[in-house]
């Protein structure tokens, strides 16, 4: 064999070795490129709406929304409520002293999270009158008014007409597109706003030092002040095990260990005694014997 190829041979090669190369570099782009999508395919996912919100109370949420789940997230302190169907049971953990505290629906639904049920505790009183539809952030909203009218709930419940010379406490705007009643239980009782269908977007109130209805004889022209806005919503696939309680968590006593100190836990037993709201979210004295 001759120490030396002919040029022409030697081209050949030397193409043949940059085709193999560029062949070889191909592949590995290619793994790279859809070795994360067929990770995930392998994945239970689930098509999701995520929601950047802001409450008045809780502050900015993150709230993830599938057909049969919810999740909304706190990311300042960590705080996590969460539940899906079919069972519905309601779940809060924090990521940071990884402790939860679950119960069932029907528990949670005369419960809520217990600081936001001490701090907002009139609010999901509210009344509210349905007035229409209008666009929110490009969505088919329903719209509701809460009446400044000081016997409105009354009215409300015999079926009678609100009188709106009161003027209006307040605005509700809520996504018209259909979910499970109990998706919209957990996001209510965790909220404490007025009782609604869907997914609440926007709440806005006047007058909030009186309350509007309670009294106020004209809130045309009170200040305004948002207790709920949503800023966007945006579609996505997610994990299903997002709804889920992450594994080598603790059980807490109750849902306030998990989400605030024991000292701010006990200064909230003497605001509800105080406030004589007389709804007992554990036994205290039972744990003490």
């Amino acid at each position: 064999m001759p120490d030396k190829l002919p040029d022409g041979d030697n081209r050949k090669v030397s193409t043949f070795a940059l085709l193999g190369a560029l062949v070889a570099v191909t592949v590995w782009i290619i793994i790279f490129a859809i070795g994360p999508q067929a990770g995930a395919a392998g994945q239970d996912l689930k098509q999701v709406e995520v929601l950047q919100q802001k409450h008045c109370y809780l502050g900015s949420l993150e709230m993830i929304l599938a057909a049969d789940a919810v999740r909304i997230s706190e990311n300042v302190n960590g705080t996590v409520v969460t539940a899906r169907g079919p069972q519905w049971k309601v779940s809060v953990y924090n990521t940071r002293n990884k402790l939860y505290y679950d119960m069932s629906l029907d528990t949670w639904k005369k419960h809520g999270l217990r600081v936001t049920w001490v701090m907002m505790a009139n609010t999901s009183d509210w009344p509210v009158v349905k007035a229409g539809t209008e666009k929110f952030l490009g969505r088919d909203t329903d719209v509701y008014l809460l009446p400044a009218d000081p016997n409105a709930r009354a009215k409300i419940r015999m079926h009678k007409p609100v009188d709106f010379n009161y003027g209006r406490a307040g605005e509700y705007w809520v996504d018209k597109i259909a979910g499970p009643s109990e998706r919209t239980t957990v996001i209510m009782q965790l909220y404490k706003l007025p009782e609604v269908p869907q997914t609440p977007l926007k709440l806005k109130v006047y007058n909030p030092g009186n309350s509007g209805f309670f009294g106020v004889s004209n809130t045309a022209a009170g200040k305004e002040q948002l207790l709920l806005q949503t800023f966007s919503i945006k579609k996505a696939m997610m994990p299903a095990s997002i709804f889920d309680v992450p594994s080598g968590y603790k059980r807490a006593k109750d849902d306030s260990e998990v989400t605030i100190s024991k000292s701010n836990s006990d200064s909230l037993d003497s605001i509800v005694k105080e406030m004589g709201l007389g709804e007992k979210f554990y036994n205290k004295q039972k744990l003490k014997k």
